[in-house]
């Protein structure tokens, strides 16, 4: 059963507009020029306490958190709320689209339990940097990304409540890609609706979308702080993966490095086991995304540049992971015909993950690669299925877009619920 619930949240003392400078994306997409940058926006831009340019960042971190409480920057919520926030984008071939979520408090457990879920395995992360931040604030900072299913949309229904009245926060997020994200956030603390809320997150299993190492994270912390009620929970932004917001990209693989690679032998190695089909870029993109038989899409350095790759026959899996293509990929052809092995594929060694075509130009710029696989977005269902069976896709099989900005709220573990 997951526990999900209200908080008194920590927040800026600010109006709505003046959040476009006091946010921040995640402290992993931030790079040095865009720390830069979003320290130069406002004194007190929330960069300062998720990703510090200090030499100590975390006492960095601590030492700004306390001033801001004390000097009023930052203030406590009267009573406990939930928080509805919906991002606005935009994507090619779809438009504008606004995906739905709330922010809460949810009771870490472990995943044993089955009460919250990941989706797919984790690379190994750097779980010690954000130990070190909870120790030094006692809160959280940015919140983890969470998905529930809810086919009939009672979820969404009661969201959309909040937005009748004024937001508390209204900022427009440039992402380092010149795209624009609209955050827009209405407290929620009505009691029915709240209580309602609480009782559909209580009666299904929670996904954890983004944030796999941050939960486990603060799993360990909260184990090592059994007398912080407050830590005892996470900060979550649930939303609803039935959502017609819900926008899933993929992440391909691109391979490079490999041991004695050979375009040709590799070809030849393929065309045992699938069924091989020359085309062109505009074409294999289209066909990749329409045609579900298509395992992937690659694309070679050399001629034939552009290449769709399909089973021979029908083959029958017994499993949803089995039919995924991003583990295909991975266990039928990286592995066997590529020569990688897993320590390889979870060191990062041979392999990079771009989101796009566009950003696969970018990452092989001046760069020998062997060969890209691009792969079609993952489905609501397939994760829905892979996860219900106890599976876990292989890391970098999903990107939910767009992330989360950290400094809507913050959740305090020393705060009175």
């Amino acid at each position: 059963m997951s526990e999900f619930l209200p908080f008194r949240a920590l927040r800026y003392n600010a109006n709505p507009q003046e959040y476009t400078k006091l946010i921040a994306p995640p402290y992993d997409v931030i790079s040095p020029a865009l720390q830069e940058s979003l320290y130069e926006r406002s004194e007190h831009n929330i960069v300062r306490l998720e990703l510090s340019r200090d030499l100590d960042p975390y006492f960095s971190a601590h030492e700004y958190y306390e001033a801001w409480k004390k000097d009023g920057v930052l203030v406590t919520e009267e009573a406990p709320a939930f928080y509805v926030h919906f991002q606005t984008f935009s994507l090619p071939g779809l438009g504008q689209l606004t995906r739905s979520g709330v922010l809460g408090r949810l009771r870490l457990t472990p995943y044993s339990s089955g009460d919250t879920l990941p989706h797919e395995r984790t690379l190994a992360g750097p779980k010690q940097d954000r130990l070190k931040l909870m120790e030094a604030t006692n809160a959280n900072i940015s919140p983890i990304f969470g998905l529930i299913d809810d086919e009939q949309l009672y979820f969404d229904h009661i969201l959309s409540f909040a937005t009748v009245f004024a937001p508390i926060a209204d900022a427009d997020e440039k992402l380092p890609d010149r795209d624009v994200v609209r955050n827009t956030v209405w407290r929620l603390a009505n009691p029915d609706l709240t209580s309602q809320l609480e009782r559909i997150v209580s009666s299904r299993k929670v996904i954890i979308a983004d944030g796999h190492h941050r939960y486990e994270t603060a799993l360990a912390f909260a184990q090592a702080h059994p007398d912080l009620p407050g830590a005892q929970y996470i900060l979550i932004y649930l939303a609803n993966l039935r959502s017609e917001g819900m926008a899933i990209l993929p992440t391909h693989r691109v391979l490079h490095s490999a041991p004695g690679f050979d375009q040709l032998d590799f070809l030849a190695k393929l065309k045992q086991q699938f069924t091989l089909e020359i085309t062109d870029k505009e074409t294999g993109l289209s066909t990749l995304e329409s045609d579900s038989s298509v395992v992937t899409l690659l694309r070679f350095p050399e001629e034939p540049q552009w290449v769709l790759l399909r089973d021979k026959g029908e083959v029958v899996r017994d499993s949803a992971l089995a039919r995924l293509p991003a583990y295909r990929i991975q266990e039928e052809i990286i592995k066997p015909m590529g020569g990688i092995s897993q320590d390889a594929i979870d060191q990062k060694t041979n392999l990079l993950y771009p989101h796009s075509v566009e950003e696969f130009d970018q990452m092989v710029h001046g760069r020998d690669w062997n060969v890209a696989f691009l792969l079609r977005s993952v489905s609501a269902e397939e994760i829905i299925t892979v996860t219900q069976e106890g599976s876990f896709m292989p890391q970098k099989s999903t990107y939910f877009y767009p992330k989360l900005p950290a400094g809507l709220v913050i959740h305090d573990f020393t705060a009175q619920f």
